[in-house]
């Protein structure tokens, strides 16, 4: 059973560093989160919590953290509760309050106010002002059921992939200080983004009237002068991510000006008072911020993004791997962590960083990096590691045709017998804008344990080299399908084993969209298994929670001003040209790419006489292969095995 670990934070004094970590539950069919502490001197690992329900927390003082447990709804609070909790070292953890429906803690500010976040139904608390008591639960009961007849839509986007219908909700944020939460931002205002420091509050977001923006603000709260400062207006660029850094705020994010939504970050300096902007770095300098090395077996985030004295840390990709740099406030960068693998999340005080990573094609582990030298810390995931131990990917260059490097990697079955031809399955990864590294890869693990070369690469659209590489807005299909496909051509010269009339393909989102374009430019594969992936641009376009921004900014059409572009564009254009067996796997909760899309490809094939199989799953989003339940991804990865099995091994 794989541990996930996330939300590493250092103590204020620098002697001890807090994480949650995470396991699978297959007898409840879900996950155990519980809060830890570790002594940065001793190395002693502390389990502070044993509900498997913490959400978030957060240091207040040297010694005492916070944390918030859910409480599932009754007949009291129809919302459910949150519940936080004080935790001293070496006491037990007590509670400091309780407040309607699901706080998110953000942060604690110096004077001991606590900063929640949480998802209000502006039509329910219209509904619910003035009334107390027996009359406000009355009042909210009697909304919940006039709800459950129909589903209203009058905002956009009105769902959205792992929240449900947003439409008429907005996060917002509210301030405890002891006695009451106080509201902090406009009713009517929706919030991305929260960072938290000293006496003030950064968060990023807009009026949502009625259609939520693409480009958002950016605003300060300063507790102690109860002010609110707009340091970046609406309308400039699309956030990436931001931290405080002294008397200022560190701003990522993209224009979107040159390169659409491939475009690499600026990353700039607002100072808090002002407003006064220092640009440290532009999308010339063609960073990205974050980890785009993608893996189904982490679950939580963490910070990608933080400052320590004169520096300001974050996470890139670089090529294949995330690593870790730094910048001064002069624009002067520097790599300090440059290792295969990915940094997952981490934070920094007094330059020792402590990070949750995955190197070494092992699971997550937590790690500390100081003056130059890397320690493992944990060891989470060693039992599996020892018994179970990876098959390790080969990388696989080449130069294509317009003469550009593409990264790709094989994995040799376990079982292989030299000279005997093998079947083989292409894995396409999503985005497009990620990378595949040479990280631990659960579904990938399991073929290469099952009888079956892996292989898959790095094509062109995708991220961590550049403005130029990832463009291919408008031209999903193209070039990035001509990579591929000469990657797959380079593998089996590579490797004469592999059987190439015996080779399925698969992916999710971006990689289900290619599979189903694959099966409809080409019979060379044996088995298609096409997850969660777009079918037709023009349905997407109006059915997807990104579908507007996507159809501009991807495909750099809509239906109304390129409805031939949107179309030729659409696997489904081709799919009646399709002759190879197809599994499709979607969610029904999945609103990026909804069900329509899975629907469409499967009529289509089923009636021109295509072997074809759809799963749909019930209560699972767009993130089913990476945080779905477990008996979910089990099945998942079941059917799409048993479908390469019988169209790859069975003679």
């Amino acid at each position: 059973m794989y541990n996930f670990l996330s939300q590493v934070q250092i103590s204020p004094d620098g002697k001890k560093v807090a994480y949650v970590a995470t396991t699978p539950d297959l007898a409840k069919n879900g996950y155990n989160a519980n809060l830890y502490r570790i002594d940065a001197e001793s190395g002693e690992n502390a389990c502070l919590t044993n509900s498997g329900r913490v959400k978030g927390f957060c240091w207040q003082g040297a010694e005492t953290l916070l944390y918030t447990v859910p409480v599932e709804a009754d007949d009291a609070f129809p919302d459910g509760q949150t519940v936080l909790y004080r935790q001293n070292a070496g006491s037990a953890a007590e509670e400091v309050c309780r407040g309607e429906g699901s706080l998110s803690l953000e942060g604690v500010l110096t004077d001991g106010s606590i900063v929640f976040s949480r998802v209000d139904n502006l039509t329910t608390e219209a509904a619910l002002e003035g009334l107390a008591g027996h009359e406000r639960l009355a009042a909210r009961l009697a909304e919940k059921e006039r709800n459950e007849v129909c589903t209203v839509f009058d905002e956009y986007p009105f769902w959205f992939n792992g929240k449900g219908v947003i439409n008429k909700t907005r996060k917002t944020l509210y301030l405890w200080d002891g006695k009451e939460l106080k509201r902090i931002t406009p009713p009517r205002f929706r919030v991305m983004e929260v960072c938290v420091e000293g006496m003030k509050i950064a968060y990023a977001g807009c009026m949502v009237e009625p259609i939520e923006k693409e480009l958002v603000g950016v605003y300060c709260y300063d507790a102690e002068k109860s002010k609110i400062t707009c340091l970046l207006p609406e309308d400039e660029y699309y956030i990436e991510g931001m931290t405080f850094w002294g008397d200022s705020l560190a701003y990522c994010g993209t224009k979107m000006d040159r390169y659409s939504c491939a475009q690499c970050p600026d990353l700039l300096l607002l100072n808090l008072e002002t407003g006064a902007r220092t640009l440290l770095c532009d999308t010339d300098d063609e960073i990205n911020v974050g980890n785009p090395v993608g893996s189904d077996c982490r679950m939580g985030g963490g910070y990608v993004m933080r400052a320590d004295g004169e520096y300001l840390y974050f996470l890139t990709g670089v090529y294949d791997a995330t690593h870790l740099w730094r910048i001064d406030r002069t624009g002067k960068m520097e790599k300090l962590l440059e290792k295969d693998g990915s940094i997952d999340c981490f934070d920094v005080q007094n330059g020792a960083v402590y990070c949750v990573a995955m190197y070494d094609m092992r699971l997550q582990e937590l790690y500390r990096f100081a003056e130059g030298k890397l320690t493992r810390l944990s060891s989470w995931n060693d039992d599996f590691f020892l018994t179970k131990p990876p098959v390790i990917p080969q990388p696989l260059q080449f130069i294509n045709s317009d003469g550009v490097q593409i990264d790709g990697f094989v994995m040799t079955p376990t079982n292989h017998v030299p000279g005997k031809k093998t079947p083989v399955i292409l894995d396409i990864h999503g985005g497009p804008h990620l990378t595949y590294g040479a990280v631990y890869y659960h579904e990938m693990q399991y073929w290469a344990n099952h009888g079956y070369y892996v292989i898959y690469c790095n094509p062109r659209g995708g991220e961590s080299r550049g403005n130029e590489f990832g463009y291919i807005c408008g031209r999903f299909g193209t070039i990035d399908y001509d990579d591929i496909m000469a990657f797959c051509d380079e593998a089996l010269k590579a490797y004469p084993d592999m059987d190439e009339k015996h080779m399925g393909v698969t992916g999710g989102s971006y990689g289900g969209f290619m599979t189903n374009w694959i099966i409809g430019h080409t019979n060379r594969f044996a088995a298609a298994a096409s997850q969660r992936g777009i079918a037709n641009f023009v349905s997407m376009e109006g059915t997807s929670d990104i579908g507007t921004l996507f159809a501009e900014r991807q495909i750099l059409a809509t239906t109304h001003t390129n409805l031939d572009k949107m179309w030729n564009q659409s696997p489904l254009k081709y799919a009646d040209r399709c002759t190879t067996p197809t599994l499709f796997i979607h969610s029904e909760e999945d609103y990026r790419c909804w069900m329509v899309e899975a629907l469409q490809m499967y009529s289509t094939l089923i009636h021109h006489g295509v072997p074809t199989r759809l799963c749909l799953f019930h209560g699972e989003n767009h993130e089913l292969s990476r945080g779905g339940k477990p008996k979910g991804r089990i099945r998942r990865l079941q059917e799409i095995t048993a479908w390469m099995d019988k169209y790859l091994k069975e003679e």
